[in-house]
């Protein structure tokens, strides 16, 4: 066998092993990829429900107190104080 032909077949071996390599790398790094993501989406549907369950008591107190103040007021016009406002 001349060296060029052996050159030339080291080099076709070379980078196919370094293809071939190179193709099991990504597979598992894609494999890694789609389980985080898994991960992520577990995680955000948690989020999701949290944020659900806080804030409908939330909003609900934010109701009550926007009831408390319109009655307030209410009341405030029903029966208004006597008391006049100094000028300066």
């Amino acid at each position: 066998m001349e060296t060029t032909q052996l050159v030339i077949t080291i080099s076709i071996i070379s980078v196919s092993t370094i293809i071939v390599a190179s193709g099991i790398w990504l597979i598992l790094i894609l494999k890694e990829l789609r389980h985080t993501i898994k991960k992520t989406n577990t995680i955000i549907d948690d989020a999701k429900s949290i944020t659900t369950s806080i804030a409908q008591p939330v909003s609900s107190f934010s109701d009550f107190l926007m009831g408390f103040k319109n009655g307030l007021h209410l009341f405030n016009r029903l029966f208004p104080s006597d008391k006049k406002e100094k000028t300066s």
